[in-house]
């Protein structure tokens, strides 16, 4: 049976609906930055029924490929519910949503007919951003901006509106312990590890640092008594030989034969690798949020797309704009910046 509870001066909620945007563009990093509000949620209401809804349908992360994280944070991943983002979407009648009923509503997106519809759905609470929360039932706190381009920050004042405090969510994940003890394993004790993830989910390369640059990177950092590990993705492996040959102490941990035979890949293992760096440098990609979420301490590299909204939420974070260095290029970010930026991090 519930009783009553409270946050705060607020009631706690039993049940909490998290509705996330409805496009995707399958970028993973985007859905690093919703686990870490989702650990903020969960820590915020450590005894509530979270039901999570990406609202693009059954193609995100968080119920297949993140779910061993997600599962720490979710209760529940709701993929049938697609709500098209014009009138339709607003009338749709009869989805089974629609018979449940959740305390609190957050609604992360600002597609206007996609919240009006979610408002049918039954509630105590609804909370959302769009239209400056002029249809929410509560607001954030005074003191945050609400001009802030940063997804995580925005997704941070819908709690604080829910909770009625400023929230602050850490920047590590949280990962089941066995993850760091593969890790250790990988990267033991003694040697300082430099971590180069040279990779990004658009091919395109626009937005991937030359592969030769991250060797002249890492093979300096071997000059300095350092080791450096290179964090390849699958589309990256075709890497390795190269990369083997250039920079003969370079480490390789995912592709170790410690794991042979072992079901241990992924984002937990990558961030747990994080934990063992003392840097970690990366592009605007989905391994540079995952090392960030793992607690490294970031060089991130960007060209055409902007840091102020895409930057990993990492504990300590360098930033490189190619823009700064009188180009849209990222090739133009030189080795002597990336190097400088390793340095500044280590201090």
């Amino acid at each position: 049976m519930h009783t009553d509870s409270t946050h705060g001066s607020r009631r706690t909620p039993f049940s909490i609906l998290v509705y996330t945007g409805s496009d995707t563009d399958n970028a993973i990093g985007e859905d690093i930055i919703k686990l870490v509000f989702a650990q903020a949620l969960r820590e915020a209401f450590p005894d509530t029924h979270i039901s999570w809804v990406p609202g693009y349908g059954r193609n995100g992360y968080f119920d297949n490929l993140l779910r061993p994280l997600s599962s720490l944070y979710v209760d529940e991943v709701i993929t049938d519910l697609y709500i098209d983002g014009g009138l339709r979407g607003l009338l749709a009648p009869g989805h089974p949503i629609l018979n449940r009923f959740f305390d609190l509503i957050l609604d992360t997106q600002t597609t206007l007919s996609r919240t009006l519809f979610l408002r049918r759905v039954r509630h105590r609470t609804f909370i959302s951003r769009n239209l400056g929360y002029l249809l929410s039932d509560r607001k954030p706190p005074p003191g945050l901006s609400a001009g802030t381009p940063q997804l995580v920050e925005k997704l941070l004042h819908l709690l604080a509106a829910a909770t009625g405090e400023i929230v602050q969510a850490r920047h590590t994940l949280r990962i089941e312990e066995h993850w760091h003890v593969q890790a250790e394993e990988l990267l033991p004790e003694g040697p300082a590890y430099i971590g180069f993830a040279p990779g990004a989910g658009d091919q395109g390369k626009h937005k991937c640092w030359p592969l030769e640059n991250y060797i002249a990177t890492a093979r300096r950092q071997g000059e300095y008594g350092r080791v450096p590990v290179f964090l390849l993705g699958p589309q990256e492996r075709n890497w390795w030989p190269m990369i083997k040959e250039r920079v003969g102490d370079a480490l390789f941990p995912e592709g170790s034969e410690l794991l042979k035979g072992k079901n241990i890949h992924g984002p937990s293992l990558l961030m747990a690798l994080a934990g063992r760096l003392q840097v970690a440098v990366a592009n605007c990609s989905g391994a540079g949020h995952m090392l960030a979420a793992g607690g490294a301490a970031m060089v991130s590299l960007f060209g055409p797309t902007q840091p102020d909204k895409f930057a990993p939420y990492a504990r300590r974070l360098k930033t490189l704009r190619a823009q700064d260095f009188g180009s849209n290029e990222i090739s133009s970010i030189p080795v002597d910046a990336v190097c400088q930026a390793i340095e500044a991090l280590l201090e």
